[in-house]
């Protein structure tokens, strides 16, 4: 297994910062070997589109601060098009339940959400925040998710469950059905 491919596989998955000890965790190998293949994967990357970025002993994979200007104009554009579907119901979903955790969402959506979560905050329409136990993340609403709905607090939203009670689930069939009689079934295709 090559140590560096291992890392920068792990940084670009994890979209967080990724501590030296969890490094470790999944590599099996010392910290000073994976200092020495961070130290040459920095190198590597530094005139790269792609860096890697060390603060307070953890680990990112991030866009070269170079290209900052660039990629905020980029992100701009993109940000002031209209949101997904999958943006709308995760930020729903965030919405009515919050703070929620990144599982949770997965769990109601039932797809991965990485990408859409990360979208939703480059939107400053969510933020992440450190739920009590101090290690697990969760997400909430912003102050200018607010004011994007022209609401003071999430109070003056409609309340989940009239929204749910309005909601019916589709019918499966327009009429009922019966069994079929004898004759109506194909034998011995």
């Amino acid at each position: 297994m090559n140590l560096k491919s291992l890392i920068e596989s792990l940084l670009f998955v994890a979209g967080r910062p990724v501590t030296l000890k969890e490094l470790q965790k999944t590599s099996g190998k010392t910290s000073e070997e994976i200092r020495l293949a961070l130290e040459e994967l920095k190198a590597e990357r530094s005139n790269s589109g792609i860096v890697i970025l060390e603060q307070s002993g953890s680990f990112l994979m991030s866009s070269n601060p170079e290209n900052s200007q660039a990629v905020k104009d980029f992100l701009n554009t993109d940000l002031r098009e209209k949101l997904t579907d999958a943006a709308i119901e995760t930020l729903a979903i965030i919405t009515y339940k919050q703070p929620v955790s990144r599982a949770e969402i997965e769990a109601i959506r039932g797809v991965n959400s990485q990408y859409t979560i990360r979208l939703l905050m480059m939107r400053g329409l969510i933020e992440k925040t450190l739920h009590r136990d101090n290690r697990s993340n969760y997400y909430q609403t912003t102050h200018e998710f607010l004011q994007h709905l022209g609401i003071t607090a999430l109070r003056d939203l409609p309340d989940f469950s009239e929204l749910t009670a309005k909601v019916k689930p589709p019918e499966l069939f327009s009429e009922p059905t019966s069994p079929p009689r004898e004759g109506e079934i194909e034998r011995g295709s």
